[in-house]
């Protein structure tokens, strides 16, 4: 039974900017086919704690051998304390989630250890999926202006499945120009009670790849992950649950074949897991989340901008499998998130940049405050200081050009931009004799002009292009595959493309940019 005193909301706070990765124990209650309970001795149980986090302590019964790991709370033998762990563990991510943040939620450990059942529960005991996506429904009809979305996909043998597609589909992950991960044509269904969720959810189960083998009955051979999303029109908060399929010893397993290789699989994703919490740890200058599709789902949970908490389910029959378990428990800990609050997504205010240059100049002392019973454009357009006096301006060009043209010595001028003057008659012979040197009428200048403005108005009809056209007519342009067609129409029904600098969301730099809409171009010359 878990310690009342050992939960710790500060890791929880969306006001903080960083967030640890919390870490708890279940332990799940001996099974009819470990044997005799009167037989078998539990290997894991918790010492002491101290406030923030509680001493797990494993003990071989058969040996001497024993460990003690810190983690964040510890959960014993028993199957009602699900409830227990969503409400204390879960359910105060799910106000961020609601509200524009991500989390996520995974259940790691050996096969056969609970993963599936405190993520999924049973007839009897609901598990956190359900119970998260209760919440959260909940939450969103008091809210008022909120839809939900759910997505269901696996990762089997390294490949991205769609669950929730009649026909097996393989999704694609991309990175966005922040280096976060999108998984191209994933479905979202949208669902507005428990019944819709249930049923949905059901379809993908049926889907997702189970097998038996030596170590369990129903093993799960893929990584299950099940994201429910919340908008509001503008802001998207996700919660991430993930079922991860557990390592196994081949050994002890008996597998052979297909199942052999499913395991493999498993174990390399899983290493690579290991791998990414130790380089995190370590603060090593390339964190391996390309080694597997596993990290990169994960990289927004581990290091990234998302809160997590992490699950370790434990066998109390297996004691080295548990020593391995909660020693990679222990060290997620350690890893940081830099959690953004969602009250900061506020529109930029506008910024009168001159107000701030002239409140700078007169903090250093080179502008004189200005006199608060004169117009600001008056002053600006019609006077400049100099000498003392005020001048008007079309007075000074003349004296700046004059001087110019007598000095013998040549010299480095800056090029200044003067203010036009309204009130002067630009018929006058003295503004012509300023006009004579302005090289902005000539052929070559009005053809760049007009160049500029048939670039734009091309730019504009291009992006206008992108987010009315189909898939088969986006594929109809040159450098547009199937994947960035993808990536484009789920790209626009979030956020429609505004500017070319807008293609730079789905992973292209400014220079494919550039390429893409330069063929795009051409091709109209051809």
């Amino acid at each position: 039974m878990a310690n009342s005193n050992l939960c710790t909301p500060t890791k929880h706070s969306s006001d903080n900017s960083i967030s640890m990765v919390r870490v708890i124990a279940r332990v799940r209650p001996f099974l009819p086919q470990d044997g005799s309970k009167e037989s078998l001795l539990p290997c894991i149980s918790s010492l002491d704690s101290s406030g923030s986090e509680v001493t797990v302590h494993l003990k071989d019964p058969y040996s001497c051998r024993n460990e003690n790991y810190k983690l964040d709370s510890f959960y014993g033998q028993e199957d009602k304390n699900v409830r227990e762990i969503f409400e204390r563990e879960v359910m105060p991510l799910i106000p961020a989630v609601v509200n524009g943040s991500n989390a996520t939620v995974f259940a790691y450990g050996a096969t056969g250890s609970g993963k599936t059942f405190i993520m999924q529960g049973n007839d009897e005991v609901a598990g956190v999926m359900p119970m998260a996506t209760t919440s959260i429904l909940s939450m969103c009809e008091k809210m008022g202006g909120k839809s939900v979305e759910v997505s269901y996909y696996e990762i089997y043998n390294e490949r991205c499945y769609d669950l929730l597609e009649v026909k097996a589909k393989e999704i694609a992950i991309l990175d966005d120009k922040d280096g976060r991960p999108h998984l191209i044509g994933l479905s979202k269904i949208p669902i507005r009670s428990m019944l819709d969720f249930q049923e949905t959810l059901s379809c993908g189960l049926q889907r997702r790849k189970v097998a038996s083998t030596g170590l369990n009955d129903v093993s799960s051979r893929s990584h299950g992950i099940l994201v429910i999303s919340v908008s509001n029109g503008h802001v998207i908060g996700k919660l991430n649950l993930i079922d991860l399929a557990g390592n196994e010893d081949n050994k002890k397993s008996g597998n052979e074949g297909v199942r052999l290789h499913e395991s493999a699989k498993i174990n390399q994703s899983l290493f690579a897991l290991s791998q990414v919490i130790y380089a995190l740890n370590n603060n090593t200058s390339r964190i391996p989340y390309r080694d597997s599709k596993l990290t990169r789902i994960l990289q927004d949970s581990l290091g990234g901008t998302s809160h997590a908490v992490m699950v370790a389910c434990l066998n109390p029959g297996e004691y080295e499998q548990s020593v391995r378990t909660v020693s990679l428990a222990a060290r997620s800990r350690r890893v940081s998130n830099f959690v953004h609050s969602a009250s900061k997504h506020t529109p930029k205010l506008q910024v009168d940049m001159e107000t701030r240059l002239r409140t700078w100049l007169e903090s250093k002392g080179k502008a004189k405050k200005q006199d608060p019973s004169t117009p600001r454009s008056v002053n600006r357009l019609n006077t400049v200081k100099t000498s003392g006096k005020r001048m008007p301006i079309h007075t000074l060009s003349e004296q700046r050009v004059k001087k110019v043209e007598t000095e013998s010595t040549p010299m480095c001028m800056r090029k200044v931009l003067y203010p036009i003057n309204t009130n002067v008659n630009v018929n006058s012979p003295k503004q012509h004799s300023v006009a004579a040197d302005d090289n902005t009428n000539t052929p070559l200048n009005k053809l760049k002009a007009r160049s500029c403005n048939l670039k734009s108005t091309l730019a504009q009809e291009y992006i206008n292009f992108l987010n009315t056209a189909g898939k088969v007519e986006l594929l109809q342009l040159k450098g547009i595959g199937e994947k960035m067609a993808d990536y484009i129409l789920e790209l626009r029904d979030e956020t429609p493309l505004k500017s070319l600098n807008d293609l730079e969301k789905i992973g292209l730099s400014s220079k494919q940019v550039a390429i893409m809409f330069g063929r795009t171009a051409k091709g109209l010359f051809d």
